[in-house]
């Protein structure tokens, strides 16, 4: 399996199976990630681990190309966009429980 920075650089080269395999590669501390992100905002959210990852991922790979110019960079990234899926599903369900 190839190291995380040669992934990164094949992705930003437009690799796209390389891209996949990042993922993969860093799926386990995504989840870690995640499940971080989602105790510091409490129970607020029917999301799980699973859940804000997967949207995490759809996300980077609807929006622009993602480039990381490092594994640190790209787990930053990765958290600013979970953020975004979890406030989104609070705005949510806010607007739910207000009536619409």
């Amino acid at each position: 399996m190839a190291d995380m920075s040669e992934l990164i650089a094949r992705m930003n080269n437009g690799d796209a199976a390389a891209r996949d395999a990042l993922f993969g590669q860093a799926y386990g501390e995504l989840r870690k990630l995640a499940r971080s992100r989602l105790h510091a905002v409490g129970r607020v959210t029917s999301l799980n681990t699973t859940a804000v990852v997967h949207e995490s991922y759809l996300r980077m790979l609807g929006g622009a190309p993602l480039r990381s110019e490092d594994r640190r960079s790209f787990y930053a990234y990765a958290s600013q966009v979970m953020r975004s899926v979890i406030v989104d599903a609070v705005r949510e369900r806010q607007a739910e429980r207000r009536g619409g």
